[in-house]
């Protein structure tokens, strides 16, 4: 019996280990065509997007190299890798339009990180900036 699960455990992890890198489909993309789908790509390798409108990414899993959501507006938690551990999750706010393709960019100094989402063919930051009073 116990044969049996450490046996399917392993075809299980061979099988992750065979299919490369995947990407996660947030449920606002589930079924729409790709002209209102955002993807966001992950250009920093320290950087994972643990949560996606308060959903898990299946970070665990430690593969996911692109995102795809709905157009409009996601809230979206990301920690840094340092070793083998992570950091807390560091919120942020994007408006991501359907059909374009943005970058996951992160910066660290000085013992502080952060990240942004940037449009990879203009450049320009998705994120919403909270208005100042």
């Amino acid at each position: 019996m116990l044969a049996k699960h450490v046996r399917a455990f392993s075809m299980l992890g061979l099988s992750l280990a065979l299919t490369g890198c995947i990407h996660y489909e947030h449920q606002s993309a589930e079924g729409k065509p790709a002209d209102q789908v955002a993807v966001i790509q992950q250009f920093d390798k320290h950087l994972t997007i643990t949560r996606i409108d308060n959903n898990g990414t299946l970070f665990w899993l430690g593969r996911q190299n692109e995102y795809r959501l709905g157009a409009g507006t996601h809230t979206l938690q990301a920690t840094w890798s340092i070793g083998d551990g992570r950091t807390a999750p560091l919120a942020t706010t994007v408006s991501l339009v359907g059909g374009r393709t943005y970058g996951l960019y992160g910066e660290a100094s000085k013992g502080r990180w952060s990240y942004d989402i940037r449009d990879v063919e203009t450049g320009q930051s998705a994120t919403v900036k909270a208005p100042s009073n």
